[in-house]
């Protein structure tokens, strides 16, 4: 019977950590930068339900939309564009207050006038023009969302910029909370966002319930090579075209496809014994998880070799944590397929597959439910 108990294990910590995702302990802020001389564009892209635990949005922190364990209610999209509306000017306001930049030893002036939206990623976009010294290497220091604010665990903030002349990319967090444009190193920026890629698998349930469900259905080591293959080539194929804005799909499309898209695998799992079409639609699933992935690391200006290499490190760490999932998990699942060596241990084993896989399933579809914006 420990086979089954090894599932029914498994199957709880989906149950577990399924409501708690919906907890935010880390967020991606993305800053574009564009300027010359005196005169500097910055585009910031933050997290609509960070934004709304900080400032109290209407629509998101009312008495009924935070439940007991803290996670903020799923809220339609004109919702949420009406209550952003309402509150343009505080945001705008603690943004352009958290986000500083200076030439030399002399601040930046935010100008009036500042633009703030709904992107169709559904992240928070503040469009903010500063009046900077004409001569001196810009330093920017990005301060949104810190842990002090009570709201967060974590923030790292992806700068792309092309300043005076100079492109190039860099990751700001506690650590590095500011930079000087022209002074990034390349070298030292690519293990940050390799493991920047890594951990945005890791914590995204959605991309590792994903994993699991293709896994379910390996039954050779071919299999995974396979399947593995397919869908590493496919998120890459979107990934940085998406990143840098060649390739454009809302969010509210992507996200409840993708949550579609682990249901499908799971149920494809016990409804179809044959597996010949599993690799196109692995394929053509990977290309909106790769879309997905993009929505944490979007790039607004130039591409640039620093950017390139930036977004490249990060699919790199995408397919690290890949490739770590895949070699604890497969090991686990044909370990307990080759102990089942008797009628009643291999009936446990099937019926705790099916538990998965339904577990799996209904996760989801749970979540194709809350983030389409027709059916929350």
């Amino acid at each position: 019977m420990r086979p089954l108990a090894f599932l029914a294990a498994l199957v709880t910590v989906f149950f577990v950590a399924a409501p708690a995702q919906a907890h935010v302990r880390s967020t991606t802020v993305t800053l574009g930068l564009r300027g010359q001389g005196d005169g500097v564009a910055a585009v910031v892209d933050v997290e609509y339900d960070v934004l709304a635990r900080l400032l109290g949005l209407d629509g998101v922190l009312g008495p009924d939309a935070v439940g007991a364990d803290g996670a903020v209610a799923e809220v339609p999209v004109e919702v949420r564009r009406r209550s952003l509306d309402a509150h343009a000017s505080g945001t705008a306001a603690y943004v352009g207050g958290r986000l500083r930049l200076s030439r030399g030893s002399i601040g930046c002036t935010a100008g009036d006038g500042a633009r703030v939206e709904l992107a169709d990623s559904g992240a928070v976009r503040v469009a903010l023009a500063y009046d900077c010294p004409a001569s001196g290497a810009l330093t920017v220091r990005s301060e949104i969302f810190r842990a002090s604010d009570g709201v967060i665990d974590e923030t790292k903030t992806m700068v792309t910029y092309d300043v005076d002349g100079r492109r190039g990319a860099t990751l700001l967090d506690a650590a590095h909370p500011s930079v000087t444009v022209g002074r990034t190193d390349l070298l030292s920026e690519i293990p940050r966002f390799v493991l920047l890629g890594a951990e945005h698998l890791l914590f995204g349930l959605d991309h590792v319930l994903f994993l699991l469900a293709l896994l379910l259905g390996a039954r050779r080591l071919r299999d995974v090579v396979e399947v593995a293959t397919a869908f590493t080539v496919a998120h890459s194929v979107t990934l940085v075209p998406a990143a840098i804005g060649w390739v454009s799909v809302p969010g509210w499309i992507v996200e409840p496809l993708i949550a579609l898209s682990i249901a499908f695998v799971a149920l494809d799992n016990l409804l179809s014994p044959r597996t010949s079409h599993r690799l196109p639609v692995v394929f053509g699933f990977g290309l909106l998880h790769g879309l997905g992935f993009a929505g944490a690391l979007s790039v607004d200006g130039p591409l640039s070799l620093s950017t390139l290499a930036d977004l490249v490190s990060f699919n790199v760490g995408i397919e690290l944590a890949q490739l770590s999932i895949i070699a604890i998990a497969f090991p686990a699942l044909l370990f307990l397929r080759r102990a089942a060596t008797t009628p009643v241990a291999a009936r446990a084993l099937t019926l705790g597959t099916v538990a998965a896989a339904v577990a799996v399933a209904g996760a989801g579809l749970v979540w194709f439910f809350e983030r389409s914006p027709f059916l929350a």
